[in-house]
């Protein structure tokens, strides 16, 4: 057995096309449908900036939406789905349709996490540094003991 997975896709296959089929099957569903020029544009890896910005506010609407619905549990999710065609897509190129699907995966976690404020961050910081003195601590109790051990002077 593999340490690494294998790619659900065949070799003649592109995960970052299957990711513009996904998604435009996704805006037919929402009633907007994509046009070949958007299509093009998705697929194409040039820079997500030259991307127009309708198209840009439309797709990272349906890819949130996309997000949503897919399950959480890995064993339950289809290989070939969004999120897991995400791993595949980036491989040989940077397509516009992988820059805003991961856009829009650090922008919802970044929501799932906010940053800590008032007494939790301090909490969290107090709680950095008495880890990084404990660890000090350990260490100099080791080299002590280490040096009775072998009888270091």
């Amino acid at each position: 057995m593999s340490w690494f997975p294998k790619s659900p896709f065949a070799p003649d296959e592109d995960a970052a096309e299957h990711m513009v089929k996904l998604l435009s099957t996704e805006a037919e569903k929402s009633g907007t449908p994509l046009t070949d020029l958007d299509k093009e544009i998705l697929a194409k890896g040039s820079s997500p900036e030259q991307v127009p910005e309708d198209l840009r506010r439309k797709a990272k609407k349906l890819i949130t939406s996309m997000y949503l619905a897919e399950p959480w549990d890995e064993l339950e999710r289809d290989p070939k789905s969004f999120g897991n065609s995400l791993q595949w897509a980036g491989d040989s190129s940077y397509p516009n349709i992988v820059a805003l699907a991961e856009e829009v995966a650090c922008e919802m976690r970044g929501e799932a996490f906010p940053p800590f404020q008032g007494w939790k961050l301090a909490k969290d910081r107090m709680q950095l540094i008495g880890c990084g003195v404990l660890v000090v601590l350990v260490m100099f109790a080791m080299v002590i003991g280490a040096g009775f051990l072998f009888g270091w002077k």
